[in-house]
């Protein structure tokens, strides 16, 4: 029998009620709530996450023939201050997927038994984590190794990530690891194909070959500490890809494509462009491997570290996030509304009839979700990117703010940080001052909920539209096998 418990005690459910609490009260007096703010997402992160993870690394043994993919995964971490049992984020497990060991500290866990695997429900959220029923130190490296089968979806072989933060759906679906924006862990991610169809291979960060006689393989490094749900991966076969490769301002770009599907030469077209215009805009590209494309015909796109999985009118959007969303990032997927803000503020302000948020807006939708939730709120894109026209406004048009936002990245790149700890940046780079607007426009604990305000939203924007990975007709065809007497 599988429990389904809170992680919060009731005094910490408690001290969320009284910050939703002082953020109303402050609205009327004008007060800083920044650092109080900062402080409880900070413990709160800690209390339910409860682990730092410095490596993940996952052996993948990939068989397209049975459409299945054995893994072996090894993670080293540590306690966070004041926690002693671990948890992670393995969705796998929880739906059904073949788990053959749990290795914690070299000890042998036994999955289903609540002596020493319990799943959690988090609050708030619909993240579900493995909480392993053992008690251990601060301050010293722990190990946890996991065994798996992931039954893949039959027909096409493929295997490859297909993260979608906007419902935070991310890597976990395919390794352990703690789903939060803040956790920046080092991936080095084997695969190893078994069989005698050819692959090619592209992914975030370092990709180097080791093919032997027995198999084909891969090694993808992130060489650095990254978000989980920010590494890419695909593996597709060589007879129904193009690879496309180019340095463009220095620039080492990598597209791959379906045969007879998206054009890779119209990518390279507007790379040629784009590409120069963020490295004046913003410093130069922020990730060392260059970039890798996995380019679709249909659907929009998702971005990762030194990658996207896109479709070629997506293509600029999710090359942008290489600076905003990959690399400047944002702690909770809560504060990842100013990743998309930033996106399509430097798109839309091009018009210089483009508005900054009206001092009447009101709204609680960053303040009404809690700070462990996965996703983020739709508004981001639109609203969001008048609210940061009106910090344009105030620094003085289109040019000074990207100004801004080049310290920005230049100066805390891979240093999580949240809306209120945004404004403090601000503050110390201009002396400008905008926390109560920012409290009114995005906390407002008067507003209606966000439940009931997302549920009048029933269609998705272009930019919330998943990639479609399916090949073309001609190419599928030769892989789905039809019933017997169907011609």
């Amino acid at each position: 029998m599988r429990a389904s418990l809170g992680i919060l005690s009731h005094p910490r459910r408690i001290r969320l009620l009284l910050l939703s609490g002082l953020i109303g009260c402050l609205l009327s007096s004008g007060a800083a709530i920044s650092g109080d703010y900062s402080q409880d997402v900070d413990r709160l992160l800690d209390e339910t996450f409860r682990i730092d993870i410095s490596d993940i690394s996952v052996v993948f043994d990939y068989y397209p023939n049975q459409s299945a993919v054995d893994a072996h995964a090894v993670v080293t971490f540590t306690m966070r201050p004041g926690q002693v049992i671990p948890l992670i984020h393995f969705d796998p497990v929880l739906r059904g997927h073949a788990l053959n060991e749990i290795r914690l500290d070299g000890e042998i866990l036994t999955y289903g038994d609540e002596a020493d695997v319990r799943i959690l429900s988090l609050p708030e959220t619909t993240q579900q984590a493995l909480e392993f029923q053992r008690t251990l130190p601060m301050g010293v490296m722990h190990v946890l190794e996991m065994k798996y089968r992931l039954t893949l979806p039959q027909g096409y072989p493929r295997f490859s990530t297909q993260v979608h933060d906007l419902y935070g759906r991310g890597n976990e679906e395919l390794f352990p690891t703690i789903n939060s924006p803040s956790e920046m862990a080092r991936h080095t991610l084997t695969f190893r194909i078994h069989g005698d169809l050819l692959f090619n291979c592209i992914g975030s960060g370092l990709v180097e070959p080791f093919h032997t006689a027995a198999y084909q393989e891969w090694v993808l490094q992130s060489e650095r500490p990254v978000a989980s749900y920010t590494v890419m991966f695909a593996l597709l076969p060589q007879s129904d890809t193009v690879l496309g490769t180019r340095n463009i301002a220095g620039v080492d770009v990598r597209i791959l494509a379906f045969r007879g599907g998206a054009s890779i030469p119209n990518a390279f077209a507007l790379l040629e462009w784009w590409l120069p215009e963020l490295a004046a805009n913003f410093g130069p590209f922020p990730m060392p491997r260059g970039l890798s494309v996995l380019l679709v015909t249909k659907g929009g796109g998702m971005e990762y570290f030194g990658g996207t999985i896109t479709s070629l009118w997506a293509l600029q959007h999710e090359v942008f996030h290489m600076y905003f969303g990959c690399s400047t990032v944002f702690k909770t997927f809560n504060d990842s509304w100013l990743d998309e803000a930033i996106n399509e503020w430097y798109e839309l302000s091009v018009n210089p009839m483009f508005y900054a948020m009206y001092a009447s807006y009101r709204s609680n939708w960053v303040g009404a979700r809690s700070p462990i939730a996965v996703g983020f709120d739709r508004r981001a894109y639109d609203q969001g990117a008048h609210i940061l026209q009106a910090v344009a406004a105030e620094l003085g048009g289109r040019s000074q703010m990207i100004a801004f936002l080049r310290y920005l990245h230049q100066n805390y790149s891979f240093a999580p940080f949240d809306t209120f700890e945004f404004l403090d940046y601000l503050r110390d780079y201009a002396g400008l001052d905008m926390e109560s607007r920012f409290v009114r426009w995005l906390f407002d604990s008067t507003y209606p909920s966000i439940v009931t305000e997302m549920a009048l939203q029933d269609e998705l924007n272009p930019q919330e539209i998943p990639p479609d990975l399916t090949p073309p007709e001609n190419t599928l065809r030769r892989y789905v096998q039809k019933p017997e007497g169907v011609q």
